[in-house]
């Protein structure tokens, strides 16, 4: 084993994790904060990953280089760098193109293997899929990242030249036909994942339309990962869910804890109720690849009734984790969803004042259950904003239609008479206009 590999003794889930030594690099384009919250979220996206780094390289530039990402005098301090330090692995900041990769693995002479901050997410969320799902989306995606840079990561497929016997001329070289072989398998396998993904989502299409049939409402939690969406949806859960049914969400302190969409149902006293949907957290940068092979997933959130965004009060760079959550949300198309933004983990800011600074946010700390039950008021409030006060009178014969009040409305009173059973509940315009013939105040 070589010397910058180690085996933690730490044991987890029974296994031992094994955890790599690696060197990070960055450019700096003038905008510090948001390149050194990135260069901390990347540390974070390593140890995610089970590498530790042991060293940062970063260079000031107006942009990235086109060819090598950095100059060449960095790229040589970055191969003496990690020769020195016996490192196999270099992971860069940004995404790098087909050409990058390739020019800086020949600068390196191939003696490392060079991951880009999109590979490096891809790797993460292969080893948290465990559904189907999950790992169709994770493979499309990844297989599209790979499908442009075959030049780049196998030298062995570069073209070589052969002469032609006969009038032919030149023939393909035996590395432009494996170079087409990849490619072709590649897209085969795409297609093939796509496929599987469209029953995938047919199926959940089913399933959103019969909630949308039942009038049942749906809330999404979006928000950067590691913020608490999780957490919180617990915090609400233990207050009111059904107690038998399988409370908890997934709760991890690590990056894209899980990459499942997560669904579970609310009653409230007032017998409005809804479905609360965890989905999978945002980083910056987050690959496009990703985010348009989740669409199916993240469509959820494009079906909601309600967001709620959760930020991390806590973090010194919130304002820039929200304003990459409310980028992915409007390249999804979900800006016109009606919102609420709560400040979680409020019990672990020192200076309120910069809290206090946030206009219209709901302030919880879902380790503490503060602010809980305000923000349950607000969803309540949102979701049930047309609401009628209205009395029914049903014969005894109809008591489906008195269940239904029973069961979805905020009863006011109840009388028995001899006609029937009088009722006076709030109810949603939906119940409004199904039961109006039986309504006695129209």
């Amino acid at each position: 084993m070589n010397s910058n590999v180690y085996i933690s003794h730490v044991q987890k889930d029974m296994n031992l994790i094994e955890i790599e030594q690696i060197v990070i690099v960055g450019i700096n384009v003038g905008k510090d904060e948001e390149f050194y919250y990135q260069l901390t979220e990347l540390k974070s996206l390593c140890e995610a990953c089970n590498y530790e780094v042991i060293e940062t390289i970063t260079q000031n530039l107006e942009r990235a280089i086109p060819a090598t990402y950095v100059g060449s005098g960095k790229l040589l301090e970055i191969k003496q760098v990690a020769s020195s330090l016996n490192v196999k692995k270099i992971i860069f900041n940004d995404e790098l193109t087909p050409a990058q990769i390739k020019n800086i693995n020949e600068a390196l002479d191939g003696d490392f293997e060079i991951i880009d901050r999109t590979m490096l997410i891809l790797e993460i969320f292969e080893k948290r899929a465990t559904t189907k799902e999950a790992s169709l989306q994770v493979e499309v995606a990844k297989l599209k990242y790979m499908l442009p840079r075959l030049i780049g990561t196998r030298s062995y497929m570069s073209r070589t030249t052969g002469g032609g016997a006969g009038g032919g001329g030149a023939r393909r070289g035996l590395g432009e036909t494996k170079l087409e072989l990849d490619r072709r398998h590649i897209e085969m396998k795409i297609s093939k994942a796509k496929s599987e993904l469209d029953s995938i989502k047919l199926a959940r299409a089913t399933s959103r339309k019969m909630r949308l049939n039942n009038d049942i409402k749906t809330v999404a939690f979006v928000g950067y990962t590691n913020a608490g969406k999780s957490s919180t949806i617990n915090a609400l859960l233990k207050l009111y869910a059904n107690e038998n049914e399988d409370k908890e969400v997934f709760v991890k302190d690590m990056l894209f804890a899980t990459l499942e969409t997560q669904t579970r149902k609310i009653k409230l006293p007032n017998n409005h109720s809804f479905l609360i949907t965890d989905t999978v957290g945002f980083v910056s940068k987050l690959p496009h690849h990703l985010v348009e092979s989740f669409k199916s997933t993240l469509e959820e959130i494009l079906e909601a009734d309600l967001i709620i965004h959760i930020v991390d009060a806590n973090s010194p760079y919130r304002d820039l984790q929200i304003e990459t959550t409310l980028e992915v949300l409007e390249s999804l198309g979900a800006k016109e969803i009606p919102m609420i933004t709560v400040l979680n983990k409020c019990d672990l800011v020192r200076n309120m004042i910069t809290i206090n600074n946030y206009k219209d946010y709901i302030q919880i700390s879902a380790k503490l259950k503060e602010g809980i039950r305000e923000l349950i008021q607000k969803i309540d409030e949102s979701l049930y904003s047309e609401i009628y006060l209205d009395t029914f009178l049903f014969p005894y014969d109809k008591g489906n239609l008195l269940n239904i009040v029973l069961e979805t409305s905020e009863v006011l009173s109840t009388e028995y008479l001899n006609e029937g059973t009088k009722i006076t509940a709030k109810v949603s315009k939906k119940i409004h206009n199904m039961l109006e013939e039986y309504n006695v105040e129209k």
